[in-house]
């Protein structure tokens, strides 16, 4: 009798002989027939652990009753397999941070894309979380498993439904023809041997009308050892001229790191077929866990002052939500020309304050009077909302009731030209976001910003003698009492433009924001420096009797201040420190206590600080840590 093979016994093999992908490929077809199994999660768990990808080990490890059993013909081989780095280190590329000039060619690709959308080479889904942010349906594939596995959990992690993924290769496309309405092939063409048949299949599957979108490195910029096409403009509209007789037409909003041009598929098919959603759904992998929508109220307040030219397209972009249950209140701060005649076409969808002039602050206090919602989101009258917004911070909310804030990546683009001059991304940082972080520096974006009405009823509205950083200071506020979370979603374009700032009796030019801010800044500090105690600002450093610690916390506290100029409250934190250095037999601090003695003494010099006791005293204190045996 034939004993037979299951699908453990065939990962395990090939595990075994390094043949990783196949693996993936075997447990992917289980998925993609909708047979979900104890079997199938526990390979996946078990090929994650080998790959490196360590963030979907637990949840298909969850959906596996008794992974130890299922392997214990080879268990502990299967381990030593799992604990690996030369294996894991063949996919580090996947997970590490993409840098600006890259996000900016994702943000500039995105709004290209329209209706279904197949990426072809989507690779970890970066991009396709870009595309799916601004509407599109977006359909990935890649020749490698691992990759697709990362995309459709990140996609779902983030609360993106709009995402699916599967193996695929773009020389052999297993779709019908016109199928889709925008083909994205990116970063691809550089990789592979025959970049022709890959736009000839591109073109083939895109619908009449419908748009290719390619995009690859210009000339040698992004040296890669995995590359074997070189191309100039020239040489990639004579490859799309020779696949499909058609050229190209340049998108110049691009870092100089890469050129892309798209392609409009010509002629109109009378017997075209319709390819239905659920069709091409059904070639897909399914998603592996979606978070539930949310049907709350969110009042959108919108204030406004001599600024209507944008008006129109801020509100249109906030109507254009996936999420419906919205109250849209735009309070018009006293300005001169009223706005009323751009707000007329929307009626009734949105209702229009006025008040007298008093600046950003007391309109908002003005405003959240008349809010009903559940959540508040602030959301200025120039920039302009992505359609999933909503939905995916309300997603937020539901999976933790602690989180009073939920804040975005914002694309940055300049209001005259439309050119993407940066990305709001706080990516990198994997630290908890706190108030201990956000006292160091405000690295949340106001327009992206949802927060509980709650949080207004809790710690009081925005403060009327703050004409800039307003938000700043209503952030730390909430910061002291609720969890914030960052969501690496792009949901807001943040438009740069020149036009004044401030209130009637207290104007900000364009050219005087960032001095002002500071000014602004400093105010909110003084009054935090008498009123928040240090140890609610650093908890854990004082949650012990560790003497060195709590004085590491004061100078953490002094560099703060010092970068902000505040030289007296400096000055009474470095007397804490240094009198209880010499007290304390000078103890040891740490690496970062050092490095922040350091730089206080190089802010000292470097901005010809005017208080001789104070450089006196850093720099007698940065003598003792420097010669301490």
């Amino acid at each position: 009798m034939v004993a037979t093979v299951t699908l453990v016994d065939e990962v395990v093999r090939l595990v075994r002989e390094e043949e990783l992908e196949k693996g993936y490929k075997l447990c992917f077809e289980e998925l993609t027939n909708r047979n979900e199994s104890d079997e199938v999660y526990g390979c996946l768990a078990l090929l994650s652990m080998i790959t490196g990808n360590h963030e979907l080990v637990d949840m298909y490890l969850n959906k596996c009753t008794d992974f130890k059993r299922m392997l214990d013909s080879d268990y502990l081989g299967m381990m030593k397999k799992a604990s690996d780095p030369i294996i894991k280190k063949r996919w580090d590329n996947y997970r590490r941070n993409r840098n600006q000039q890259e996000l900016k060619r994702m943000a500039a690709t995105a709004p290209l894309c329209k209706g279904n959308v197949l990426e072809i080479g989507c690779a970890n889904g970066d991009l396709s979380i870009f595309i799916a942010s601004h509407g599109a349906k977006l359909y990935g594939i890649d020749i490698d498993p691992v990759a697709i596995d990362l995309a459709r959990h990140k996609t779902a992690e983030l609360g993106i439904d709009t995402c699916k993924f599967q193996l695929g290769n773009g020389y052999e496309l297993q779709y019908k023809d016109n199928t889709f309405d925008t083909v994205v092939v990116a970063e691809v063409l550089e990789h592979v041997d025959d970049p022709k048949k890959i736009i000839m299949e591109a073109y083939r599957v895109c619908k009449p009308d419908g748009k290719v979108i390619i995009s690859v490195p210009n000339r040698y910029s992004i040296p890669d050892p995995d590359h074997c096409n070189i191309f100039t403009k020239e040489i990639l509209n004579n490859l799309v001229e020779y696949a499909v007789d058609s050229s190209l037409e340049w998108v110049d909003d691009l870092p100089k790191e890469w050129i892309m041009g798209t392609l409009i598929k010509s002629g109109v098919d009378a017997d075209l077929d319709v390819v239905k959603v659920e069709d091409i759904d059904s070639l897909f992998l399914p998603q592996p866990f979606s978070i539930p929508l949310s049907d709350a109220l969110v009042s959108v307040i919108v204030p406004t002052y001599n600024r209507k030219d944008y008006l129109a397209e801020a509100v249109q972009s906030i109507l254009d939500q996936t999420h419906k249950n919205i109250q849209i209140i735009v309070i018009d701060d006293g300005s001169v020309v009223s706005p009323r005649e751009e707000l007329a076409p929307f009626g009734e969808k949105v209702q229009y304050l006025y008040k007298e002039n008093g600046g950003k602050s007391s309109a908002l206090n003005y405003a959240i009077n008349m809010a009903k919602g559940e959540y508040i989101w602030v959301f200025d009258d120039d920039d302009i909302a992505l359609p999933l917004k909503l939905e995916l911070q309300l997603k937020r909310f539901s999976l933790n009731p602690k989180v009073g804030l939920v804040h975005t990546r914002s694309i940055n683009f300049i209001s005259d030209t439309g050119e993407i001059n940066s990305l709001q991304d706080l990516s990198p940082y994997r630290g908890k976001l706190d108030f201990k972080l956000l006292f160091k520096g405000c690295f949340i974006h106001g327009p992206t910003v949802l927060f509980k009405r709650e949080c207004v009823e809790r710690i009081g509205g925005w403060d009327e003698t703050l004409i800039r950083a307003q938000d700043y200071d209503f952030w730390l506020r909430i910061a002291r009492h609720y969890e914030m979370e960052y969501l690496p979603v792009p949901t807001v374009k943040y438009r740069l433009h020149a036009g004044a700032r401030g209130s009637a009796d207290k104007p900000v030019a364009y050219t005087d924001v960032v001095s002002a801010t500071h000014d602004y800044e400093q105010l909110i500090f003084k009054k935090m420096y008498g009123t928040i105690a240090i140890n609610e600002i650093y908890p854990d450093a004082f949650a012990s009797d560790d003497v060195v610690q709590m004085l590491e916390a004061f100078l953490d506290r002094a560099v703060v201040y010092a970068k902000k100029n505040l030289l007296h409250e400096v000055k009474l934190d470095i007397g804490i420190v240094y009198d209880n250095t010499v007290s304390f037999g000078n103890p040891c601090f740490s690496s970062s206590g050092i490095q922040n003695i350091h730089q206080l003494a190089n802010l000292a010099v470097n901005n010809n600080w005017v208080d001789q006791d104070l450089v006196r005293s850093v720099l007698e204190l940065l003598n003792l840590v420097t010669s301490k045996d």
